[in-house]
C-alpha cells in the first residue's frame, strides 16, 4: 500500500525494507527518544516485522523526493473500536525542521480518520521529548495519562477535534500541495485486497472531499 498525498508518499513497510528502519531505530538520534533503548538485533526485528505485517498495523517508510526519510505508524487498530496508536520519526535530520513530518501526518490522519473511519488515536511520548509533546499537540491531541512508569505521557486525539484544530493547516497544506489521494495497492497482498474491500464502502463524499484515485 502506499499514500501519496501533500507532496510524500507513505510506502507501507517492505521486508526487503526491515533492515533499513532497523539501522534508523538502533541510531542513538533516533533511540534516545524511545522508551526502549536497547539493541534491536536482527531476529528480533524480523519477529517484529511478522507481528505487524497485517492489517492491524500499518507502518510506513516516509518517502520525500523519491528518498526514504523516516517513518510513520498507525497500529494496533482496534477496527471495531474505531482506535488506534501512532508515531512518528524523521531520520534524515536536514528534514526535523521542515514541513516532511508535518505534511507526512497529516496524510497518514486524513486516510485513516476520515476515510477509514478511525475515531481515536493514542501517542506514546517520553516526558524529556519537549519537541514531540510541541508537535502532537499542534495536531489535536491532548494528554490523557502518564505511562511506563512515569516516564511519558500518553495522548489521545479524537476524529473530530483533528478536523478542528488542523483546518487551517490542511487548508494550506491544500494551497501548497494540492489536494490529490493517490492510493496504490499491491496486488497478491492479503492486506492490500483487504483494503480493497473496505474502500468499496468508504464514504463517497470523504473520497470526494480527499480526491481521491486508486491505483
Amino acid at each position: 500500500m502506499k499514500i501519496t498525498r501533500y507532496g510524500v508518499t507513505l510506502e507501507r513497510l517492505l521486508p526487503e525494507q526491515s533492515e533499513m528502519v532497523r539501522n534508523w531505530r538502533n541510531d542513538r538520534k533516533i533511540a534516545q527518544f524511545m522508551f526502549y533503548k536497547g539493541e534491536i538485533t536482527a531476529a528480533m526485528q524480523q519477529e517484529w516485522f511478522k507481528s505487524i505485517d497485517n492489517e492491524q498495523n500499518f507502518f510506513f517508510v516516509i518517502i520525500y523526493n523519491s528518498s526514504p526519510v523516516g517513518l510513520i505508524n498507525i497500529s494496533s487498530i482496534d477496527w471495531e473500536n474505531k482506535t488506534a496508536y501512532s508515531g512518528l520519526f524523521i531520520y534524515e535530520e536536514k528534514f526535523w525542521a521542515t514541513d516532511v513530518p508535518v505534511m507526512a501526518s497529516l496524510a497518514m490522519l486524513d486516510v485513516f480518520l476520515l476515510l477509514f473511519g478511525i475515531q481515536t488515536v493514542f501517542a506514546k511520548v517520553k516526558g524529556d521529548n519537549k519537541v514531540a509533546h510541541k508537535y502532537n499537540t499542534s495536531l489535536g491531541f491532548s494528554r490523557t495519562k502518564k505511562i511506563e512508569l512515569g516516564l511519558g505521557w500518553e495522548y489521545a486525539l479524537q476524529k473530530e477535534t483533528y478536523q478542528r484544530e488542523t483546518k487551517n493547516l490542511r487548508n494550506a497544506a491544500i494551497r501548497l500541495k494540492g489536494n490529490d489521494t493517490f492510493i496504490e495497492l499491491l496486488k497478491g497482498s492479503p492486506v492490500d485486497e483487504w483494503i480493497a474491500e473496505g474502500m468499496k464502502k468508504a464514504d463517497r463524499g470523504v473520497v470526494e472531499e480527499l480526491g481521491v484515485t486508486m491505483k
